[in-house]
């Protein structure tokens, strides 16, 4: 069987992006891109994003409005991740666009399930 979908990481830390490759493992194509001028240079290529936020980080606000841009111009599933716990923060992200909200640290195999389950209502 081929790939199944091809899902963009915008994540910063490369040790959460290689738990993130290999969890999606050889049945997806994933595009690592750590700025977000290279998510945005990438979108026309994928199924999917995953976006990784570091909300202490100063660029915070901005990863969040891209959030909310990339929503109004694609119609692509956009699995959002974050280091804070507070439901007030998902629920944000939720507003801005994201489709689901997974929590550092993640279990890659709940990361798996909810993208394939957000592909399957795009489809």
């Amino acid at each position: 069987m081929g790939v199944k979908a091809s899902i963009l990481i915008g994540e910063d830390k490369r040790f959460l992006v290689d738990i993130i490759r290999e969890s999606f493992g050889k049945d997806y194509k994933c595009i690592c891109v750590q700025t977000d001028k290279e998510v945005f240079e990438h979108l026309n290529e994928v199924d999917a994003i995953v976006i990784g936020l570091d909300v202490c980080h100063a660029e915070q606000e901005e990863r969040v409005e891209m959030i909310s841009i990339i929503r109004s111009r694609f119609n692509k599933p956009i699995l959002a991740l974050t280091s804070l716990q507070y439901s007030s923060v998902r629920i944000e992200l939720l507003k801005k666009g994201a489709d689901d909200v997974l929590t550092k640290p993640f279990n890659p195999d709940e990361l798996v399930v909810r993208m394939e389950k957000l592909l399957e209502r795009y489809r």
